[in-house]
């Protein structure tokens, strides 16, 4: 692996890491503190923030393209400017106001001095990155955030190829496409549990797949990481050539169209009894 990589690599794992246990302090002192202690609130929403402002930067790290980086140095300057300013951003333009930065105003506690510590931890973390460590750094799954504009672009294409109109497809706005099919979610995931989405999309040489949503951040992503949930947003799924399609919908349904359900429908014998 490239240094520069290598060190946009270990920043993405210090901050999904980092994040993850922040998070998890959280329902510990939920279990642990009662919560008419006077320092409870406290010290929830700083553990809170910590994991909050790590979940930014890591989504701000990942919207520089792991394919395109600078030499190391510049790599590393990037990166700590990141780390040290790195804020939330509207998921789309004209939805009002930018949300405020992360501070005070965001939880009603100074949570200030939690949030700069965590900053500088970080920023010294990829400061201090020597070559041998870089060299040990695990790889991990390609995965970039979608500019504006890139999403833009991807959206018109998938509404006229398979007729989206708004956030919501068929079956919620029935479409009368002949290759789109919707299933209970349930069902289409205990199906896939023996039938695996990802190795039927690789054999058809896709590598890499779009994750759009209605709603917050997009994304391009190795194969590996296609899992197509709802996640409180409307979620889509597709490759450049938009000739498949997965659609998972707050109603519990997953629609899929192209290719993908032909051979779908090939290994689930009784697919017809679980549409939604």
């Amino acid at each position: 692996m490239l240094a520069n990589l290598a060190l946009h690599t270990a920043a993405r794992h210090y901050c999904q890491e980092q994040s993850h246990y922040w998070y998890q302090h959280t329902t510990e002192i939920r279990q642990a503190i009662p919560r008419n202690q006077g320092n409870y609130q406290q010290m929830l929403l700083e553990s809170y923030a910590r994991s909050d402002v790590l979940t930014i930067i890591c989504t701000e790290l990942e919207r520089l393209d792991p394919d395109h980086l600078d030499d190391i140095d510049t790599t590393r300057d990037l990166i700590v400017q990141i780390g040290k300013i790195a804020q939330k951003t509207p998921p789309h333009p004209n939805m009002g106001q930018p949300p405020p930065q992360i501070s005070q105003a965001t939880y009603g506690i100074n949570v200030d001095d939690a949030i700069t510590h965590e900053r500088e931890t970080f920023c010294t973390y990829i400061q201090d990155l020597s070559e041998s460590q870089l060299q040990a750094v695990q790889p991990l799954p390609y995965q970039r955030v979608l500019s504006l504009v890139e999403s833009r672009t991807l959206w018109q294409g998938l509404r006229n190829r398979w007729q989206i109109i708004g956030p919501y497809w068929h079956p919620l706005h029935p479409r009368s496409l002949s290759d789109i099919t919707a299933f209970n979610t349930d069902a289409f995931e205990e199906f896939c549990e023996s039938f695996s989405l990802i190795d039927r999309l690789s054999t058809h040489g896709i590598t890499r797949i779009w994750e759009l949503r209605d709603y917050g951040i997009e994304y391009e992503q190795d194969i590996s990481l296609f899992d197509p949930a709802y996640t409180g947003y409307e979620g889509y799924w597709t490759s450049n050539h938009l000739d498949w399609i997965v659609y998972a919908s707050h109603e519990d349904s997953t629609t899929v169209g192209g290719w993908l359900l032909e051979e779908i429908k090939e290994q689930w014998l009784d697919w017809d009894k679980h549409t939604w």
